[in-house]
């Protein structure tokens, strides 16, 4: 816990409100206020922590990010907006040299960014590497090409049947293609296992980076056995960090130990709380499940991801350990099934039962939504990364994606998140795009100022609902008895700081303790 500390000549925000002062006493907020109401309250022998004129606000919070797939992506092979198959074989090809050992993993593609505006297969992969593996994520994680190496090493042949929940590309002659959408993507697990873990130092750095953007918690999902196992050595080994909250991969929850999901590290820093299950896919490789046809594909509306049957009775058995259930849920058919699967466990639960993504929520899915109540958790760096979504989904449609007023105004818990690594992990860029809607260069998936909010309601996404979702009241907030975490801005004004992003960041506290910058990297100006 960290020692007293007493932040004056300033600006705080404590998520409320705006104060000129706030003191900090054992990893707790014990009065945020005026300077003089402040000073009869500040604990005895406190550390003066003169702002000179910045802002405090309370620490961030992602509430769906995926810690080990970013620690991963940090050294596969990067293919976000490589312009061409050309250039595609020729990163391969030098990836290849440089790492010629292992299976090559890499991540980021999606086929808008391609001259030839399409998928790449597996001939496009097998002329850069034929010798090894190759597996080339979708950006959304929901889909991947791989070469012909993988697709003998899954065992996938010309007489292979689609596998349950998923799909295979196929060629005209109908032999796998190498383009694999859901399901199928389990089929390849066994050729990445041994990337998987990433190792407790790797994972440090990421929460590093975290708390460099300011980052206090998080919540990472859908994780599985091995990472688990590891997520509890980290919470172990390193003191300082970004809280962590785990919630498991909905298949693999029952095997786990009670052992296993009592909480590690110092009191606060590292719980599991509950477990994720899919009901679709993503709108880039048109898996998203709709209620109607895709609007550039108009004999595909989507996969459900599992049966309904399947989901509800392993949701019961987690929610019977104490595990609350989060539901992905990007288009609009999911949405209604997701809410339909959460309603017997909304309000039951230590923590709000959730959906997470909601993106596509028009007028019927919204009235489900305020009738069940779950909580939502979505990310609004997808306003700007989707930018295509109008090919996809038609003008109609694309009105009620990442609708967060609507949602907002049916009194309907908000959290906001980044899906890291499929998104931007920068916080900063999600908050902005609430306020927003279109990127600097006026691109969106859903630019209708209708749905934009104004910044300290974005920021709140980030900060206390963020802590109403996690099922901890005591996070994201500067008000008296919350956590000590909180980030100081070199800056006055929010509006000012959100624009101009994660470099106004100076210094991030956890817990009363300062974690970025860390003495290493040489002590903070506050």
């Amino acid at each position: 816990m960290g020692d007293a500390r007493w932040f004056r000549d300033g600006r705080i925000f404590t998520g409320r409100r705006y104060v000129e002062s706030l003191a900090i006493e054992a990893g707790r907020v014990v009065a945020a206020g005026t300077t003089a109401s402040v000073a009869r309250e500040v604990p005895t022998g406190a550390e003066v922590a003169r702002l000179e004129g910045r802002l405090v606000i309370p620490g961030l919070i992602d509430a769906h990010l995926h810690l080990p797939e970013i620690t991963r992506a940090r050294t596969s092979l990067d293919v976000r907006g490589v312009p061409s198959f050309e250039e595609l074989v020729e990163r391969l090809r030098e990836f290849a040299l440089r790492c010629p050992d292992q299976v090559i993993v890499g991540h980021g593609w999606e086929a808008e960014q391609f001259r030839e505006a399409r998928d790449p297969d597996h001939s496009v992969l097998d002329r850069a590497v034929a010798d090894r593996p190759v597996i080339l994520y979708h950006t959304s994680g929901h889909a991947a090409v791989v070469n012909r190496a993988a697709l003998d090493a899954a065992g996938w042949e010309r007489s292979s049947p689609d596998p349950p929940h998923g799909r295979l590309g196929r060629a005209v002659d109908g032999t796998p293609d190498g383009r694999l959408y859901e399901g199928a993507l389990r089929s390849i697990g066994t050729v990445l296992h041994a990337t998987y873990p990433p190792s407790v130092p790797a994972l440090a750095e990421t929460l590093r980076e975290m708390a460099s953007l300011g980052i206090t918690s998080a919540a990472t999902m859908n994780v599985g056995p091995d990472e688990l196992r590891t997520l509890r050595s980290l919470a172990d080994e390193v003191p300082l960090r970004p809280r962590l909250r785990v919630y498991l991969n909905l298949a693999c929850a029952a095997q786990r130990t009670d052992a296993e999901l009592r909480p590690a590290g110092p009191e606060g820093s590292f719980a599991v709380v509950g477990v994720k299950g899919f009901t679709d896919g993503a709108f880039g490789p048109r898996t998203a499940w709709l209620s109607a046809p895709y609007s550039d594909r108009s004999q595909e509306s989507g996969l459900p991801a599992s049966s309904e049957e399947e989901l509800a009775e392993a949701i019961a058995q987690a929610a019977g350990r104490g595990l609350t259930p989060a539901l992905h849920a990007i288009g609009d058919r999911a949405v209604l099934r997701a809410a339909h699967l959460l309603e017997p466990w909304v309000g039951r639960l230590s923590r709000p039962a959730r959906v997470e993504h909601a993106a596509l929520t028009p007028p019927d899915v919204l009235r489900e939504l305020e009738r069940v109540r779950p909580a939502l958790v979505v990310q609004p760096g997808f306003l700007w990364s989707d930018a295509w979504l109008l090919q996809r989904l038609g003008s109609a449609r694309t009105r009620w994606a990442y609708a967060f007023r609507s949602l907002l105004d049916r009194g309907l818990l908000l959290a906001g998140s980044s899906d890291a690594p499929y998104d931007s992990l920068d916080p900063w860029r999600g908050v902005r795009a609430c306020v927003e809607r279109a990127d600097p260069l006026g691109r969106s998936a859903s630019p209708s100022p209708l749905e934009a909010i104004p910044v300290e309601e974005a920021l709140a996404l980030y900060t206390g609902h963020g802590g109403l979702v996690l099922g901890e009241p005591e996070l994201g907030s500067l008000e008296p008895g919350a956590r000590a975490d909180l980030v100081v801005l070199d800056s006055r004004d929010l509006a000012e700081a959100v624009a101009a992003g994660s470099d106004r960041v100076r210094e991030t506290w956890v817990g009363g303790i300062r974690v970025s910058p860390t003495s290493a990297e040489g002590p903070g100006n506050v």
